[in-house]
């Protein structure tokens, strides 16, 4: 928590609010020659109180944060099944449209952010990011036709892209490459128990007799709790070690250590020549074609898992109640998951493993005959949910821990974010009204996709191996531009 912080007291202009903690930011030690065991001596134990301290100041807020994002991104497939289509006019495609409108600036301004968030500290951008998000949620439900919902929709689109790059390029400035995975997939069940809740209140709303639609008191009820997170996160997210009343002398130089250890490079600086070098890489290409093929199916099941379960039941507060199930063993399912992979250091394997699930789900869901067999449909949506989802919390942290320097990480998530959500395009189109009930062309779209996925991170998963292997026989003697750290290993 950070009291060092003055209140706005006054009109002040964006680059002052956010600029002072940049200007304030204490100059980092020049970078030292470390190996990868604790070959500098810091107590074990003092590390584990440091991580557990860091945890309990980082995880609840962007926990919430990111169960906003999805409650207001997604909240538009549930008011779908309470007739918002009717209600505005939508006529032919027009309710995909507005998915496509949402997704455009949702991918264009994922690497503006992070470049915001590298220059002024993510502690300040997201909250401003998520005032913005829950001001259009609530905004949305006095709109009257398909222009007010869709101007709606396309500023959304603008400040919800930045909260996942820019929450992965925070979480690299206080944790190591090996505890990435877990805290990424820990905000990232938030999304789930979001879907869940989602799932509750609209089952609720949508049976109330007021002088509003079932859909506006939803859009209403989600904005007004991401408002409340959005000066939460103000007040309480810790800028840096430095800055933050919680953290003693010694926190502050053994958590500055440890990220010494784990990568050269804390410059707070932006460098255009290092963003340069890095859209020059072609692993920041393989992993952005990575997220392209994983996001259709993230973004289908995210938009479209109350409209496929509809397809098993007449009922429409019973559909949006049925979601609940899949989004809880998600959640589940997704800690397990990235743990396992923190735990043994395998990003590729356990995204590959669980996607090989998903993909044979989201083909049998638009294959077989489950209006005699809607019990089978419904385990296949729990398969869908759980398994679609591991790549978008593995891959980003895969990313951020072989990507050195930290203009090169943010810029390298920005372009990894946007590729995923330019995916929500894909899924948009493809499914089309005509394809209504069973969406055949989308769902199978959604697992050859998810095979090239598969294929795709296999073979740079062989790439990085390979140059693992060439530096414990000496034929390299340090990985490029790690020079003072000859030890390091690049992740798999």
């Amino acid at each position: 928590m950070d009291w060092n912080y003055p209140l706005i007291s006054g009109p002040r202009s964006l680059d002052r609010i956010m600029g002072e903690d940049s200007e304030r930011e204490e100059k980092q030690p020049e970078s030292m020659v470390v190996n990868d065991d604790h070959s500098l001596g810091y107590d074990v134990a003092a590390e584990k109180r440091l991580i557990r301290k860091t945890d309990l100041l980082m995880m609840p807020g962007l926990a919430l944060a990111y169960f906003t994002h999805t409650l207001d991104r997604a909240n538009l497939g549930n008011a779908k099944t309470n007739g918002i289509e009717k209600d505005l006019g939508l006529v032919n495609n027009q309710f995909s449209l507005l998915l496509v409108l949402f997704y455009i600036p949702y991918a264009l301004f994922n690497v503006p952010w992070s470049i915001l968030a590298k220059k002024y500290n993510s502690a300040r951008v997201i909250p401003f990011a998520i005032l913005g998000w829950g001001a259009c949620s609530m905004g949305a439900a006095a709109t009257k036709n398909f222009a007010g919902i869709m101007s709606t929709r396309i500023v959304m689109g603008a400040v919800e892209a930045a909260y996942k790059p820019c929450e992965v390029y925070y979480l690299s400035l206080f944790y190591t490459r090996k505890e990435m995975a877990f805290r990424v997939s820990w905000i990232g069940q938030m999304g789930f128990i979001a879907g869940a809740v989602s799932g509750l209140i609209s089952w609720s709303v949508f049976r109330w007799e007021g002088s509003l639609r079932g859909w506006q008191y939803l859009f209403i009820i989600e904005g007004s709790i991401t408002v409340v997170v959005a000066v939460y996160l103000y007040i309480f997210a810790p800028r840096s070690p430095e800055k933050s009343r919680w953290y003693s002398n010694e926190d502050v130089k053994l958590a500055r250590l440890r990220l010494e250890q784990d990568s050269q490079d804390q410059d707070k600086t932006f460098h255009w020549q290092d963003a340069k070098k890095q859209l020059k890489h072609w692993p920041t290409w393989a992993y952005a074609f990575m997220a392209l093929m994983y996001g259709v199916g993230v973004a289908s099941s995210s938009n479209f898992l109350p409209t496929m379960i509809r397809r098993l039941t007449k009922d429409t507060p019973t559909a949006n109640l049925y979601t609940i199930g899949p989004n809880l063993t998600a959640s589940v399912f997704q800690l397990l998951t990235c743990w396992l992979s923190d735990r043994y250091q395998q990003r590729a394997l356990f995204a590959c493993g669980t996607t090989c699930i998903s993909l044979l789900a989201w083909i049998l869901l638009g294959t077989l005959d489950l209006v005699h067999l809607p019990q089978a449909g419904y385990f296949l949506t729990y398969l869908i949910t759980f398994a679609t989802f591991i790549p978008s919390n593995i891959v980003p942290a895969w990313l951020a821990s072989n990507t050195h320097t930290t203009t090169g990480r943010a810029v390298a998530l920005g372009m990894n974010y946007m590729a995923m959500n330019l995916a929500g395009i894909i899924s948009s189109l493809t499914y089309r009204d005509e394809d209504a009930p069973v969406y055949r062309p989308a769902l199978v779209t959604c697992g050859c996709t998810q095979g090239v996925f598969i294929v795709t991170a296999l073979l740079t998963r062989h790439y990085y191996a390979t140059l693992n292997k060439k530096l414990d026989s000496g034929e390299l003697s340090h990985a490029p531009g790690m020079e003072a750290r000859s030890g390091y290993r690049y992740a798999v």
